[in-house]
């Protein structure tokens, strides 16, 4: 069985509850609620990065280009548009962070009675500020770039999955999709 995990490290996460979430910075949106590969985070005085960029990976048996999420430390500088001359902007919060819900999603393939793929990834992070919450998720198609943002409420409902991809796989092989909130 081939175990693939590209979760984020939940420890990261621990220091930031009652920090104050002070903005985010990301590309300019039009039509959707997207930016592509990369998302500044400015909390208690640190910065972080979403990234969500293509890199050769062993996706159920098929090396290619596929989009890993990543969340790590990271600089001011380092929060630039993946595009030549656009100018990102900040949007801000200002408001303490109440709780983290992070939204890991387990892919499975089960190729004649015998799981073969048990794969681990990061769907979403959201971050509950008392009345509201910003969420920074994950596209569900394996090879887009884009990182979703919203704002609102009960924003766990709108988490989608990679389940709606995995309609034309061969009758002996069984996909399966869940979600497990953290």
């Amino acid at each position: 069985m081939k175990k693939i995990d590209m979760r984020f490290d939940e420890k990261i996460f621990k220091g930031m509850i009652n920090a104050t979430f002070e903005k985010y910075r990301a590309d300019y949106f039009k039509f959707k609620p997207s930016v592509t590969q990369i998302v500044g985070l400015y909390i208690g005085g640190k910065v972080y990065s979403i990234t969500n960029i293509q890199e050769p990976i062993d996706y159920f048996g098929d090396w290619d280009d596929y989009a890993v999420c990543k969340f790590s430390h990271a600089k001011d500088s380092d929060i630039v548009s993946a595009f030549v001359d656009v100018e990102q902007i900040d949007t801000p919060v200002m408001e303490p962070i109440k709780s983290i819900l992070l939204v890991n999603e387990n892919q499975q393939l089960i190729k004649n009675d015998i799981l073969t793929y048990d794969v681990w990834l990061t769907r979403a992070i959201i971050f509950n500020l008392g009345e509201r919450q910003i969420s920074f998720e994950k596209e569900s198609v394996p090879f887009s770039e884009e990182i979703v943002i919203r704002r609102g409420y009960d924003l766990i409902d709108m988490v989608s999955t990679a389940a709606n991809y995995f309609e034309d796989w061969n009758p002996l092989s069984t996909p399966h999709c869940t979600l497990k909130v953290i």
